[in-house]
């Protein structure tokens, strides 16, 4: 795979980035990369500037410092800090003049990551990740393979993207709430999926542990990328399947038991979760049992 390696005298000698061109069947199925690289400053340039890119860019500063300027707000960066921007708006970054970086990055795109950009990258662009050690490794894995670019580099490529996402949102989750908050919205996820066949709203859930319903509210969406009210539903689904495969309930004592007022209700909400019908989930499933 060709490298671009004539980079301007201010880059150290050592900089590489790998520019691959996605397979058909990469851009309709996975995660895919259009450019990865490492680059180290001996010293500090004009800086990126760039607007309606069709591409996700996530960056790690590796050493040094430096800015981000995302829409009409701008962060300090550095070192172990990282930051994911949806390149079709206005971004900008650049080193500081007296502290020269050392970047590593990725941009990738697929079909799922405008949807799960706009889900989950929209609140804070600039993260810190719990293991920055981890995403050092993942970024080198995806320079790696986009050297390498082959039908299983794609794959394994697209794998890498996604556990990037997934440290996003774990840096995203510690950085949302203290360590105090964290640990109490962690109490309450877990009263609610073990409590969650019972009748709760959040005012009740709120007030159990003594915290704002509207804090609670807001905190937990960020943290967990579901509003309280979707949680509860998938739990109470993960009940349903549970006795759908493993008792001979009718929907009706099956409904009652999980939480659900009517089978009708329920009915509505197992479906629109699975795809398909609570009969037809028990039919297909106990087919499979062993």
């Amino acid at each position: 795979m060709p490298e671009f390696s004539q980079f301007p005298a201010c880059y150290h000698p050592s900089s590489v980035r790998v520019i691959v061109t996605p397979s058909a069947f990469a851009r309709e199925n996975l995660f895919y990369i259009q450019e990865a690289g490492h680059i180290r400053l001996v010293q500090s340039h004009a800086g990126t500037q760039r607007s309606s890119l069709d591409s996700f860019l996530i960056v790690q500063v590796a050493a040094g410092s430096g800015t981000l300027q995302y829409g009409p707000r701008r962060w300090e960066l550095r070192a172990g800090q990282c930051f994911w921007v949806d390149c079709r708006r206005p971004h900008g970054y650049r080193s500081a003049d007296n502290d020269p970086w050392e970047l590593r990055w990725v941009h990738f795109n697929g079909r799922s990551a405008p949807a799960f950009y706009e889900r989950f990258g929209t609140a804070e662009p600039v993260f810190t990740p719990p293991d920055a050690g981890a995403v050092a490794r993942r970024l080198d894995t995806v320079l790696q393979l986009a050297r390498r670019w082959d039908a299983p580099a794609e794959l394994e490529a697209s794998a890498e993207v996604a556990a990037l996402l997934a440290a996003v949102l774990a840096g995203r989750a510690r950085g949302a709430a203290p360590a105090g908050p964290a640990a109490r919205l962690e109490e309450v996820r877990a009263w609610l999926i073990d409590h969650c066949t019972e009748p709760l709203t959040l005012d009740s859930l709120a007030a159990r542990f003594y915290i704002s319903k509207y804090y609670l509210a807001r905190s937990f969406k960020q943290r967990y990328g579901e509003t309280i009210v979707a949680c509860l539903h998938a739990a109470r689904i993960d009940r349903a399947k549970q006795m759908l495969r493993y008792t001979d309930l009718t929907l009706g004592q099956i409904a009652a038991a999980c939480g659900f007022k009517e089978q009708a209700y329920f009915t509505r909400r197992f479906k629109a979760a699975e795809g398909q019908t609570a009969t037809a989930y028990r039919r297909a499933w106990r087919s499979r049992r062993p």
